[in-house]
């Protein structure tokens, strides 16, 4: 199921692009009316005028958002007026090498289609499309075209054909290309960040900690909300991720630390140090007193919250999860002996 992020990227996505294929096929159509009216061909001058027409009813479909209607009319435009151009004025025009370039925009259609997701349509079009082009192809080997156009004009539209094939390929992956990192760079930030508290999660603090050569010279606290199950007993638990959300804001904001939630109502804050101990205590011990001093207050509900520290300096050659450990033990000290301190090994 999307996120409501993921669904507004993707529909973003696909409203640009369609609005942007719209302009851009309607433009191409006023190049080759242009084009055939300087040679006065009138069977393509009517054709392309049709054609035109046919894309200011496209606007009013991608306006309204029918996008998926709006793809299959503009491949039906394309593959039919691309067929009858390639019979009128013959294969050396190049009109069918657009029919290549369907290939690859009917593969983007299924992918950003989310109610119709099945690659076998893109499949049935492809081979379509295949079925469609050799048949010009065998078609214009045995029958001359309709026009015998000026050299001059040939040669313009298969140079403009050959571009216009490579620029469907290229232009559409790269809006898939930079689609998908887009989506790759907020699936990493998601699966590092807390859902509830937006600071990191357990599993960013591990590869924080994991990134750090040097591990000496740093301290890692670890805190727990004093007798949160109670908080959440009393209040509810809408009140409960209050005070959760509320706490992370005021040690992730008011500090240079790295703070993540490490799980439930616990916290893990790691101090890069350069100076001595009791610095250090004091830094720690300073988020302490300002949750103790802050009001909670939602939903006309005021409380008293309190946090207990422990806090444990890199004492070399241990791993991670020790070091944890060694602060998680001074942390159930201060829970043992009152509550609402700090403690430091």
């Amino acid at each position: 199921m999307q996120s409501v992020e993921e669904k507004n990227l993707h529909d973003h996505v696909v409203a640009r692009t369609c609005l942007v294929t719209v302009f851009l096929y309607l433009t191409v159509h006023v190049f080759y009316l242009a084009m055939f009216m300087i040679t006065d061909t009138f069977f393509m001058i009517v054709l392309n005028i049709i054609s035109i027409l046919i894309y200011l009813i496209f606007i009013v479909l991608v306006k309204k958002g029918k996008y998926y209607i709006y793809a299959l009319c503009c491949g039906f435009e394309i593959i039919t007026f691309m067929s009858i151009s390639t019979v009128v004025c013959g294969f050396v025009a190049g009109f069918q090498l657009n029919i290549i370039g369907l290939c690859i925009v009917s593969f983007f259609t299924v992918y950003f289609n989310s109610q119709r997701r099945d690659v076998t349509r893109a499949i049935v079009w492809t081979i379509w499309s295949v079925v469609i082009y050799l048949g010009l192809h065998f078609y214009m080997s045995f029958n001359d075209p309709y026009y015998a156009l000026d050299k001059w004009l040939i040669v313009t539209l298969y140079a403009f054909h050959s571009i216009s094939a490579f620029g469907f390929v290229v232009s559409y992956l790269l809006i898939f290309l930079k689609y998908a990192m887009d989506l790759e760079d907020r699936i990493k930030m998601e699966s590092r960040t807390d859902k509830l508290t937006q600071i990191h999660n357990r599993y960013d603090l591990y590869n924080y900690l994991d990134s750090i050569k040097d591990k000496n010279g740093y301290a890692l606290a670890i805190f727990d909300i004093d007798d949160f199950k109670t908080v959440n007993d009393t209040y509810g638990h809408v009140y409960g991720d209050y005070v959760l959300k509320t706490i992370a804001r005021l040690a992730d904001d008011n500090n240079d630390f790295f703070v993540s939630r490490y799980g439930g109502e616990e916290f893990v804050v790691i101090v890069k140090l350069e100076d001595d101990s009791e610095d250090v205590f004091n830094l720690i011990d300073n988020i302490r007193k300002m949750i103790d001093e802050y009001n909670f207050s939602f939903e006309g509900i005021d409380t008293h919250v309190t946090i207990s520290c422990g806090i444990a300096k890199y004492m070399g050659e241990i791993s991670i999860d020790e070091w944890i450990n060694l602060a998680d033990n001074k942390l159930y000290e201060c829970k043992n002996s009152g509550k609402n301190k700090t403690l430091m090994l």
